[in-house]
């Protein structure tokens, strides 16, 4: 091998992705494979689950946070009022021909903020989603007078899906960047590098997060050289990527 071949070899940024496979796919493709080593390893395990949906009943919205949501209901009326959390979730409608869309650019924190302007009482709010349940969001809409159902459409597991990629990742480089997109994935990465005794390696590198929330869970578990995004999306994401892989200083 040339030196020159070494030289680019070496500069290539080693980056764990850790998103369910379709997404640390495509996250791959908008990055610059001369510039990066990707290490696909899926920090939960999504599938599809079958599902009964009143046919009869008239929603005003249907609420989908996250992209999953999107690929696994398939009761969607053309009419329907669609409400997303997220630029990726809002693409992801978009490129289903989806075309009446509210998009909140943000968290479930902004959505309660941003659907009051939307929201009126006795409201039908449909939500196909995974099987974890969130309290906060039930008790926001039965609070403001809407009916509110969460329909299970598919499951997430924490489960380490690539432990060999994951290994690998950790066992044959000495530096790279993590990225982790959500608490709960965060909270899986977390079970896998206790189980096999990765927290030395773990903050030799960088872990680039969407949100505060995720940095503090991970920093209750001793895991530090953390990095948060300045919005939680994928191309907020991408850009801080970008930038610590050319060398960029962060506080």
């Amino acid at each position: 091998m040339s030196r020159l071949k070494k030289k680019l070899k070496f500069e290539k940024t080693n980056l764990l992705l850790t998103r369910p496979k379709e997404d640390s796919e495509n996250l791959s493709r908008k990055l610059d494979s001369k510039k990066f080593n990707f290490f696909i390893s899926p920090m939960l395990e999504i599938n599809q689950v079958d599902y009964k949906l009143d046919s009869i009943k008239d929603y005003d919205f249907v609420l989908f946070t996250s992209k999953n949501g999107l690929r696994y209901f398939k009761g969607l009326k053309k009419n329907s009022k669609i409400i997303v959390i997220g630029d990726g979730t809002y693409l992801k409608a978009k490129e289903m021909g989806i075309k009446k869309v509210i998009n909140i650019d943000g968290n479930l924190e902004d959505l309660k903020k941003q659907i009051i302007l939307e929201l009126k009482k006795d409201n039908k709010i449909l939500h196909p989603k995974s099987n974890i349940l969130d309290e906060n969001l039930f008790k926001y809409f039965r609070d403001f007078g809407c009916y509110y159902e969460p329909l299970v459409c598919y499951t997430s597991d924490k489960k380490n899906t690539k432990p060999e990629i994951f290994e690998k990742f950790f066992l044959s480089c000495k530096d790279g960047i993590i990225t982790l997109f959500s608490k709960r994935t965060a909270m899986s990465f977390v079970n896998e590098i206790s189980k096999n005794n990765l927290l030395d390696k773990c903050n030799e590198r960088k872990i680039l997060v969407l949100s505060n929330e995720i940095k503090n869970a991970l920093e209750i578990h001793q895991i530090h050289n953390i990095f948060v995004t300045k919005k939680p999306n994928e191309q907020s994401m991408i850009k801080l990527i970008q930038e610590i892989s050319d060398g960029g200083k962060f506080n």
